[in-house]
C-alpha cells in the first residue's frame, strides 16, 4: 500500500511542490550568504577612511577574519572644513594648516592589527597641541587586512618582485621599509651592528601601492632613493610588503580608478619588468592559506548567476534522487530478509507438527492391537518385542529422512536468501 501511495497524482503533485520550495528555500540562503561574503569582500578589498573632530570619538571597524591596516593619518587643521569653528568666539578663529607628527605613529600603536579600535579625538593624544586655539580634527584612511594573506620581504639593494597569476591582480595592505627589533635574522649585514631600536618607514606603503595596486606583477627596487631612510647611516634595511592577489573585476567594481592607476618613477616597467620575471626572481612565499580561491569562486557566481543556479539546482535534485534511491534498496532488502525468516520459521513449525501426529498414531496402533490380541503371553511378549524393534527402525528411518528434508529445504533457503542479498 505505501509503494502505490507514492504513484498517486495528489502525492507526486505535493512531493513536486516540496521539492520546489526546498530548492527555493536553499537558494535564497545561499544567496543570503552570498549577499554576506560580498560585503566581506568589498570590505577588506577597499580603502577606508574616517574622520572626527576635536571632542569626538573616532571609531575604526573592520570584519570578522580581518584587522585594522594603517595607512595614513592626520591630526590638526588643513584646507578642508571638516569641523566649524566655535560659534562662541569672537571673533571666529581663522583656519590655518598645522599638523601633528605623532598622529601615524600614535594610530599605529593603538589601531594597527586591531579588529576595532575607538580613540578620543584631542590634542593631549598626540601630545603638544600643534596649532593653539584652531579647531582641528582627525583623519585617518585604512584597510581590513585578511587574516590570509601573503607577504613578501626583500633586502636593501634588491629588487623586489610581487606577481600574481592573471586573472588576479595586487591589492597592499601594508608596506614597511627599514628595520625593526624582532626580525633581527631578515638581512642581516656582517659589517655593521644593528641598532638597538626600531627605525621603520610605514609611509612606504603609498609608494608601493603606487606602483602595484591593481596590477598582476610589479617590480620595486629597495632602496634610499625609493623609501624615505628611517635609520642611521649604515644601517642595512629590508622592505617587508603585505598584499593578496584578488579578481580584477571585483577590485574594479569596488574601485572604478584602479584601470587608470600610473606607475611610479621606481619601478622598472615593459622590457626591463619582463627580464626581471625571465631571471627567474624568487617569489613571494604565503604566511598562511590564500584567499585566492574563494574570490574567484565569488567572482565566477557573479558573473555567471544563471549557471551558478543550475549547477546549484542540479546538484539539489541529484542529492535527493541517491537519497530515494537508497532507501528504495534498503527498504526492499528490509522485506525480503523478513520474507525469508518467516518461511524458515514456518518450515520448521509444521516439521515439529509432523513428528507429533505420527507419534500418536504408534501410540494409538499398538493399544488396538494389544486390546484384540487373543495368543498367549510369550507370543505376545515375542511379537511386541519385535513390534517395537520394527516400530523403532521405522521410526529412526523417518526421521533421518525429515531430517535430511528439513536440512535442504534451509539450505535452499539460505541460498535464495544469499542471491537476493547480493543482488541488493
Amino acid at each position: 500500500m505505501r509503494v502505490m501511495s507514492w504513484t498517486r497524482p495528489g502525492h507526486a503533485l505535493d512531493w513536486s511542490h516540496s521539492l520546489f520550495y526546498l530548492t527555493l528555500l536553499l537558494w535564497t540562503r545561499r544567496m543570503s550568504g552570498l549577499a554576506d561574503f560580498s560585503n566581506y569582500l568589498s570590505r577588506i578589498i577597499t580603502s577606508h577612511s574616517a574622520h572626527a573632530c576635536d571632542g569626538q570619538p573616532l571609531r575604526l571597524h573592520c570584519p570578522r577574519h580581518s584587522t585594522i591596516s594603517i595607512q595614513s593619518a592626520f591630526y590638526g587643521s588643513g584646507e578642508a572644513s571638516l569641523c566649524r569653528a566655535d560659534p562662541r568666539s569672537d571673533p571666529p578663529l581663522r583656519n590655518h594648516s598645522c599638523s601633528a607628527f605623532t598622529a601615524l605613529q600614535k594610530l599605529l600603536s593603538e589601531c594597527q592589527s586591531n579588529r576595532d579600535c575607538q580613540l578620543p579625538v584631542s590634542h593631549l593624544l598626540f601630545g603638544r597641541d600643534p596649532c593653539p586655539g584652531t579647531v582641528k580634527y582627525l583623519h585617518v584612511d585604512y584597510k581590513c587586512k585578511p587574516t590570509e594573506h601573503k607577504r613578501h620581504v626583500a633586502c636593501e639593494g634588491d629588487t623586489m618582485v610581487l606577481r600574481c597569476k592573471p586573472p588576479r591582480v595586487l591589492n597592499i595592505y601594508a608596506a614597511v621599509y627599514g628595520r625593526g627589533l624582532s626580525h633581527s635574522n631578515t638581512c642581516p649585514s656582517h659589517l655593521t651592528r644593528p641598532p638597538p631600536f626600531e627605525c621603520l618607514n610605514h609611509e612606504a606603503v603609498h609608494s608601493v601601492s603606487q606602483s602595484c595596486y591593481g596590477k598582476p606583477r610589479c617590480a620595486v627596487a629597495v632602496s634610499n632613493q625609493t623609501f624615505r631612510d628611517p635609520c642611521f647611516p649604515g644601517t642595512r634595511k629590508y622592505l617587508s610588503v603585505i598584499y593578496s592577489c584578488v579578481p580584477h573585476s571585483l577590485l574594479k567594481e569596488a574601485d572604478p580608478n584602479v584601470s587608470s592607476s600610473t606607475s611610479s618613477p621606481t619601478v622598472k616597467t615593459g622590457n626591463d619588468l619582463d627580464e626581471i620575471f625571465s631571471k627567474g626572481q624568487r617569489r613571494p612565499g604565503s604566511s598562511g592559506a590564500m584567499m585566492s580561491d574563494s574570490l574567484l569562486a565569488y567572482a565566477y557566481i557573479k558573473e555567471r548567476p544563471e549557471m551558478a543556479a543550475l549547477l546549484f539546482t542540479s546538484s539539489v535534485c541529484v542529492g535527493l534522487l541517491v537519497t530515494l534511491l537508497a532507501v528504495s534498496v534498503r527498504v526492499t532488502c528490509r522485506g525480503r530478509q523478513a520474507k525469508d525468516q518467516r518461511l524458515v520459521s514456518k518450515t520448521l513449525q509444521e516439521d515439529e507438527d509432523d513428528e507429533t501426529e505420527d507419534d500418536d498414531d504408534d501410540d494409538n496402533n499398538v493399544e488396538e492391537g494389544t486390546g484384540s490380541s487373543l495368543i498367549s503371553a510369550a507370543e505376545r511378549k515375542a511379537a511386541m518385542y519385535s513390534w517395537e524393534e520394527v516400530t523403532y527402525v521405522s521410526e529412526a528411518a523417518e526421521r533421518a529422512e525429515r531430517i535430511e528434508r528439513r536440512d535442504m529445504v534451509i539450505q535452499e533457503i539460505w541460498m535464495n536468501a544469499y542471491l537476493n542479498g547480493s543482488s541488493c
